[in-house]
């Protein structure tokens, strides 16, 4: 299906345009360099155990390095504060260079802290787009203010278009609104697992692709 011209494209952006599952080894590699930095200690496999065994990543840390737990807020604050070595998802690159001169406006909503997700958009080189950041709007999806605000500035588009992929939170909201909804299906590597059984269609996208490869087809 092709869709038309002139439309606003708006992007999720953890586990759509980037995997969440690589910031969270990036983010625990700048625990790593801190604490070897300043206890001269290699914490690395404390972290990778801790993550395999599901356990309080932080709190395993502070525990190997015999430092009492009111130091975890120290710890995750790095983590937050890190600039992260991630990278655009395949295909993702290419999709965005394709879509820009065809479309009305292309954007990013997402839900997290605004330094931390600002700082992922910087990493990824995405400053040219609109950002709208779920703590700096006071709001989280499925809330729809960030949504219609973009319908409000953008009345001379021919449509709008969401792709995401978190059916608990990302669709339910744009398809409310009459947006074309695109699910990018999970690999096995996403950070909350992509369960669609029983799940209401309401909060179902229009429309599944398995990668960014297979978007392309909705433009070309």
């Amino acid at each position: 299906m092709k869709l038309p011209t002139n439309l606003v494209w708006v992007f999720d952006l953890d586990d759509t345009l980037i995997s969440e599952l690589e910031y969270q080894k990036s983010g625990y590699k700048a625990i790593c360099d801190v604490v070897e930095s300043l206890y001269d200690k290699d914490v690395y496999s404390v972290i990778d155990d801790a993550v395999k065994g599901n356990k309080d990543v932080i709190s395993e840390v502070c525990c190997f390095l015999g430092l009492p737990l009111t130091l975890k807020d120290s710890f995750i604050w790095i983590y937050r504060l890190h600039t992260p070595n991630i990278v655009l998802r395949e295909g993702v690159s290419d999709f965005l260079l394709k879509l820009e001169p065809i479309s009305n406006a292309v954007a990013i909503i997402t839900d997290g802290r605004s330094i931390s997700q600002r700082l992922k958009i910087g990493s990824l080189g995405l400053e040219r787009y609109e950002v709208l950041v779920s703590e700096e709007w006071q709001e989280t999806k499925p809330q729809l203010e960030r949504f219609k605000h973009l319908q409000n500035k953008y009345k001379g588009a021919s449509g709008f278009v969401y792709v995401g992929d978190n059916v608990t939170k990302d669709f339910i909201g744009p398809n409310k609104l009459g947006w074309i909804t695109i699910g990018i299906k999970d690999s096995g590597q996403n950070i909350h697992p992509q369960i669609t059984n029983n799940v209401d269609c309401d909060y179902l996208p229009n429309f599944w692709v398995n990668n960014f490869s297979e978007l392309q087809d909705f433009i070309c």
